[in-house]
């Protein structure tokens, strides 16, 4: 009976692997941009190229499905956070992007290098091709992801609107990647209305689980990284979300894929089943492995600094053999810190170091009265009340500048 049990389990694995391989192509499975149009909004994408040669997919909802005229109104970028994509804005219909987008806002989706849409469009060199994850150069950190694909991103959604400033909201890593834009190349500070960090990460001194069994382990996983180009290792990491969404739908399956959930942020809190099912669509984006040993750098060194080459390369790049810190006093943009008592992954402490290096602080919204972690920020019941509320009426308010 058993043997049956699990004959018929691996036929539905190996059904459900088949379905998923013929559905995946370069105009499928992208999430963020099937919710916006499933949701109702309408949907615009744009290709860029930074600097040193990446592209980039962004994505726009330029108006309301609410709003009768298809007028545009003040630019807004949100900055997705690690192993994420602009997904993480279009989860549901109380996500930040559709009550940003309701409240008047041009809203505009960044996707970091290697991320999806910027994935979509370099690994797929043709509609209906396989996907070649090796023709990315994944030699870069989130420090290339700020100071070239944000001003990159940031340039082009000025020159597309004609305005002369912008309004940008970062998630954990959008925020890390916000400052070592801001610091390393400060003039964007004038193109920024308001700067709004979301659970932001920088110094890791602080953090718990289970950041604290990656400190532990920090030795061995830097041989690891030592050895990959990129994590999670898949070729076709489209057709991987597809096949585990599928897998959690079974309900035997669910429970394990929650679990996955509640481990990445270190704590149990409420989720609504859809939406576990929905962030496993996209989750985790492949994310270089220089970004990962530059993170695992932070949470060692207890610092908010540049990479660390070691000694000698250290010296050539930076004048110093000690990577520098990122200099947060250049970072003089309005800025807007929310963050909770339950995020295990950027502790309070570590906000409160962070609150006191920012020198144009305007407001602080620390969540303390209900559970709130790491996820909940766009995946609670509660999100749209506690932060995207906060957030819409913080950029209406145009007494604060």
């Amino acid at each position: 009976m058993q043997s049956f049990k699990l004959e018929k389990c691996l036929l539905t694995v190996i059904t459900l692997a088949t379905i998923v391989v013929t559905t995946c192509d370069y105009a499928t499975c992208l999430e963020s941009s099937r919710r916006i149009k499933e949701y109702g909004y309408p949907l615009m994408t744009y290709q860029v190229w930074t600097a040193d040669k990446y592209q980039l997919g962004i994505e726009r909802i330029p108006y309301s499905k609410l709003r009768s005229n298809a007028s545009t109104g003040k630019p807004v970028l949100l900055l997705h956070g690690l192993y994420l994509s602009s997904a993480i804005f279009t989860i549901n219909n109380s996500s930040l992007s559709f009550v940003l987008s309701d409240a008047g806002f041009d809203v505009w989706l960044f996707n970091a290098r290697g991320v999806g849409l910027s994935r979509k469009l370099s690994i797929y060199k043709k509609p209906g091709s396989s996907p070649k994850m090796n023709s990315i150069s994944w030699d870069f950190s989130f420090h290339e992801m700020g100071v070239y694909d944000m001003t990159t991103t940031i340039d082009f959604i000025l020159k597309t609107t004609g305005y002369s400033k912008l309004d940008v909201v970062g998630y954990s890593l959008g925020t890390t990647i916000s400052l070592a834009c801001l610091t390393d190349r400060p003039e964007y500070n004038s193109k920024i209305n308001k700067l709004v960090l979301m659970a932001p990460t920088s110094r890791l001194k602080s953090s718990g689980m289970p950041l604290n069994i990656a400190k532990q382990f920090s030795t061995i996983l830097k041989i690891f990284l030592d050895g990959i180009n990129f994590f999670p290792i898949t070729n076709d990491p489209d057709t991987t979300y597809q096949l585990i969404r599928r897998l959690c739908t079974i309900k035997t399956a669910f429970k394990y894929c929650r679990q996955f959930i509640d481990f990445a942020q270190g704590i149990n809190l409420p989720m609504h089943n859809d939406t576990v099912l929905d962030i496993v669509s996209e989750f985790p984006q492949p994310m270089s492995s220089k970004t990962l040993k530059h993170m695992l750098q932070l949470l060692t060194s207890g610092r908010f600094n540049h990479y660390d080459y070691g000694p000698s390369e250290n010296l050539l790049r930076y004048r110093t053999r000690t990577a520098p810190d990122y200099d947060l006093s250049r970072v003089t943009a309005p800025t807007y810190v929310i963050y909770s008592k339950e995020d295990t992954l950027v502790h309070p402490v570590d906000v409160n170091w962070l609150i006191t290096q920012l020198p144009n602080i305007k407001d602080v919204h620390y969540i303390d009265k209900i559970p709130f972690g790491h996820f909940s920020f766009s995946l609670s019941p509660n999100m749209k009340e506690v932060v995207n509320m906060y957030i819409t009426n913080k950029l209406l308010d145009n007494n604060i500048i």
